[in-house]
């Protein structure tokens, strides 16, 4: 125990006492024998006399106080005797504070100091009985704590203000009073009509509709379903209550005990207040829209009081903020593509050529006027109408949104950014936790899959066809799930490509390819096999367009590149190794964006491949496809069947599935893999291959090293293989055998020489 704690005179001595036919501690003077006060340091003493006579006690204890604080907390241990999930939280915290076991030796006491801390009871617990969190800062709280001295982490009594009001935030927040709801002002953003239409519309459409009905089928009682009612309305509504109170009077549920006088309010406005309590979410506009300013049609514009406010003077500047602050959830500048992002449908896209938000500025300008006239005093009511008909014009509009692009501008590595996101036509997935949520316009994703995400979707007709075309290798299979589930995350770990390969046409794995496509929308996309090849001439200035439009993208899909294509080692590593990317599209700025795609290639030619380091990184996986399917077998529909809705949900599930697995076993490859990896590998060392062929180790032999480079030129060129130069071809002898500089044994100058080989005679083995 710290000897800071023990030089306080706040000890006490306890024992067991039946109260109320429950066991609880009383705390007794050590010194008196009399019964300690906790609102009475007096009665407490010092460490010596509680430790001298507590042979006649059950412990000590210790009254919180003088800037010391103690948190309990209870069943801090599983079953394997690990700490819990939020003591571990706690715990870590709180490292370097003393702390000790509890008497029952099931919980924990931490012991430290927050010197002048201000503990506000009206916007903490105490005590979160759920948790198993409780809370002693003196002042606050009039309490001792035990002390048994069994110490699980030794340590000082440290300060640690910081961390207690973390701990305070995070787990003993109260909830917030309904009449604190009830005095802040809540706006709705919607006409009546409006709030009835998205309602009906919305996940729980069929629900609020059958209560809009009046349907109280499903609830207890009908107190019970007018609650259901109002909570959805406060969402909608944004806690409007005025706006509730009419709509409820409109549906099925009315009735004359709405108005009926209850506990100095009506039934109805208790209700209303309830239902505001428990709502700890409200609509703002940020969902999905069919229109750039559908959400903004109903939206006052009281709350900027733009008439008046200091941020917005009535100048362009006045104006691009209040532009700016008004869609600031729907538009913003990326100074990278000179162009506006708009939220929309879900996702932020490129407004090209400004057109979103020139309408979004008509939409605000006719506001404007319509707010003008609200206006109560005469006078400035005159002014700003006439402020206002300067939005009315195109050049004065023109103006606004140049100035509001620098008002909230957001780089492009903004977006997109967790990569365990998946951005369905229907709400987000969050991939980790499996949560479902409605589209954010926060969330800052440019990419969406287009498919409605439902976990409960099925396709017996996908399952065998992926069977099919797997040859029923079920490893295989298990394996092209995982490979391509690993497509719908922004996870890039593995740094690998995949080369979906097989020697003759007819095999499935194009319409494999498509599918996944239709179901990825814009995370997916195609490239030109050029994107990865070895070009002759290669400009880093000029527009990197083809890479530029993978930022954001998850599965890139490179279709039967030619026959010969040779494999840009760099560039692959580039693509595939995680690192940032520097890109630009035509007549824009370059930007830096980190890859989250993954390269599948479809091809019936594997590419030509020079650098062996592809291999030894592990870079380059072959899955193989070895089932043809003739003329009889095709089903010509499948694509056809596979872009339908259920199907494309089912096959997003099993994408999901696959990713699922992945995360759980990671990439073990089956032996199908394996042997043709190692297949392609063997193929594509032609210096390798050229060894074989044309030396022979012939210990007591030595041979230039650029007679070996002539005949493997020449061996290239009968086997219309590509030839590395002789720097490479050298540095890759090295690899294989024993190369000196010296003087040859048959005469001359000093050279580099291949020992322990000779070339054979000249004959040439195709490959």
């Amino acid at each position: 125990m710290p000897q800071i704690l023990k030089s306080k005179p706040q000890f006490c001595c306890w024992k067991y006492e039946e109260r109320s036919g429950r066991k609880t501690k009383v705390p007794y003077n050590p010194v008196t024998g009399k019964r300690a006060k906790a609102d009475k340091q007096d009665t407490f003493k010092d460490f010596s006399s509680a430790i001298a006579t507590i042979s006649k006690y059950d412990g000590i204890g210790f009254l919180v106080g003088n800037d010391i604080c103690v948190i309990d907390l209870d069943d801090c241990f599983d079953s394997s005797g690990k700490l819990k999930p939020v003591t571990q939280i706690v715990v870590e915290a709180f490292s370097g504070c003393y702390m000790e076991h509890s008497p029952s030796e099931k919980g924990l006491h931490i012991f430290f100091k927050a010197t002048g801390f201000n503990f506000d009871k009206t916007k903490y617990y105490i005590n979160n009985r759920k948790l198993g969190v409780e809370v002693y800062v003196g002042g606050a709280t009039n309490r001792f704590v035990t002390v048994t001295g069994n110490v699980y982490a030794d340590g000082d009594i440290a300060e640690k203000s910081n961390e207690l009001q973390m701990i305070l935030d995070k787990y003993m927040l109260r909830p917030t009073p309904v009449k604190q709801i009830l005095d802040t002002e809540s706006q709705s953003y919607l006409s009546d009509k409006s709030v009835v239409e998205k309602a009906l519309k919305s996940a729980n459409g069929e629900r609020f509709k059958a209560l809009w009905q009046g349907d109280t089928s499903g609830y207890a009682s009908a107190s019970e379903a007018d609650l259901a009612l109002c909570g959805m309305l406060a969402f909608w509504c944004s806690r409007d209550i005025g706006q509730m109170d009419r709509l409820f009077r409109q549906s099925g549920l009315m009735r004359d005990k709405w108005d009926r006088p209850q506990s100095g309010s009506t039934y109805g406005m208790i209700t209303i207040e309830k239902a505001i309590a428990n709502a700890t979410e409200i609509y703002k506009p940020g969902g999905k829209r069919s229109s750039v300013t559908e959400d903004f049609g109903e939206c006052s514009l009281t709350g900027f009081k733009p008439e008046s406010n200091a941020r917005y003077p009535w100048t362009d500047i006045g104006a691009s903020r209040l532009f700016a602050d008004y869609y600031k959830s729907f538009a913003r500048y990326v100074p990278e593509r000179k162009m506006w992002f708009c939220y929309e449908n879900g996702i932020w896209i490129p407004d090209v050529g400004n057109l979103k938000v020139m309408e979004m500025c008509k939409s605000l300008a006719n506001q404007l006027l319509t707010y003008a006239l609200t206006i109560q005093d005469e006078h400035q009511r005159k002014a700003y109408i006439d402020y206002c008909r300067k939005w009315q014009s195109r050049r004065y509009r023109e103006t606004v949104l140049k100035d509001a692009q620098s008002v909230y501008p957001i780089s492009m590595a903004e977006f997109d950014q967790d990569p365990q996101v998946l951005n369905c036509a229907n709400g987000t997935l969050f991939l980790i936790s499996m949560d479902f949520h409605p589209h954010n316009s926060e969330d800052r994703l440019t990419k969406i899959s287009g498919v409605k995400y439902d976990p409960e979707a099925k396709s017996e007709r996908w399952d065998r066809f992926i069977h099919e075309i797997m040859s029923g290798d079920e490893e295989k299979a298990k394996f092209l799930q995982k490979a391509f589930g690993y497509s719908i995350s922004g996870d890039t770990r593995y740094e690998c490509l995949f080369v979906l390969y097989g020697a003759t046409t007819r095999n499935g794995k194009g319409t494999l390819c498509e599918s996944i496509l239709k179901v990825l929308g814009s995370y997916g996309c195609t490239a030109r096999p050029e994107t990865i090849s070895l070009k002759k001439n290669n400009n880093s200035s000029s527009p990197s367009e083809d890479i530029a439009r993978l930022a954001g993208v998850r599965f890139v899909n490179i279709s039967e590149p030619s026959r010969g294509l040779v494999l840009n080692a760099a560039q692959v590593k580039s693509m595939t190794g995680g690192d940032t990317i520097n890109a630009r599209f035509l007549h824009e700025n370059s930007f830096d964006f980190s890859p989250k795609f993954k390269l599948y290639i479809n091809t019936n030619y594997l590419p030509v491949i020079t650098d062996m380091t592809l291999f030894s990184s592990g870079r380059v996986v072959i899955i193989p496809f070895e089932r043809h399917f003739d003329e009889n077998e095709q089903d010509k529909s499948l694509k056809r069947e596979f872009a339908k809705p259920k199907n494309q949900s089912a096959i997003l599930n099993w994408l999901i599935e696959g990713y699922q697995l992945l995360k759980k076993e990671g990439f073990t490859l089956p032996d199908s893999v394996k042997t043709a990896t190692e297949a392609y590998k063997r193929d594509s060392d032609k210096i390798a291959l050229f060894f074989e062929d044309a030396l022979e180790e012939s210990p007591n032999s030595e041979v230039r090293t650029s007679e070996v480079y002539a005949r493997y030129q020449r061996w290239c060129s009968a086997n219309g293989c590509y030839s590395e130069n002789a720097r490479n071809f050298k540095q890759a002898l090295t690899a294989i055998a024993r190369v000196e500089r010296k003087r040859p044994r048959s005469g001359g100058g000093m050279t580099t020489m291949l020992i322990g080989y000779k070339l054979t005679e000249e004959e040439f083995f195709l490959i």
